[in-house]
């Protein structure tokens, strides 16, 4: 019976930590989809950003013909006229990812000729709040200006600890020694 016992909790912990490790690790978005970072034909990037919440740890993939493109991060000012002269970061490898560290809008284009005007541009907005009663992907509040990262609320079964961490490393590191302690605790 004790054995079933510490087996149940083990299974337990598996399963908050594997729900947990998915709000630290965010989802991983392929921009444009299969087209890829590319000029879309019959479509927009904002299309394509319509449908989806942008959270702190999520990654976006940027797919795309080295020599037909490249990924620039840009201020609003320089999105919104095109103005590729003075670029936050630049990306040309063709396979470039890149991790959300905080709220607040990130603006990419193409610098090649021609490409921002003709749409191959995206704002990927990043929500700044998580709602309560929602997992950390659906209905939460937005902003506009970049602010400090808010851990997602969980539920009772999280100690306050974990709940409370504003890194996603911190988090980590909680659930990992909170998982020996409960481990060593339980007797297993």
């Amino acid at each position: 019976m004790l054995k079933v016992s510490m087996m149940i909790r083990l299974m337990l912990l598996i399963m908050m930590e594997g729900a947990l490790m998915k709000a630290v690790m965010g989802e991983v978005y392929t921009v444009g989809d299969s087209n890829g970072w590319s000029i879309l034909a019959n479509s927009s990037y904002y299309t394509w950003t319509s449908g989806k919440k942008f959270r702190v740890g999520d990654t976006l993939l940027f797919h795309y013909r080295p020599t037909n493109h490249n990924v620039v991060r840009v201020n609003k000012e320089n999105f919104k006229s095109c103005n590729i002269t003075a670029p936050l970061k630049t990306y040309e490898t063709g396979n470039d990812s890149f991790t959300i560290r905080g709220t607040g809008h990130y603006f990419f284009t193409c610098s090649f000729p021609g490409h921002c005007d003709a749409g191959q541009k995206i704002d990927i907005r990043v929500l700044k709040t998580y709602s309560q009663t929602t997992n950390p992907h659906t209905n939460v509040n937005s902003s506009t200006t970049p602010a400090a990262h808010v851990a997602p609320n969980t539920t009772a079964m999280v100690p306050r600890s974990v709940a409370t961490a504003t890194n996603p490393n911190c988090l980590l590191m909680i659930i990992v020694t909170a998982s020996i302690g409960w481990v060593s605790m339980w007797g297993a």
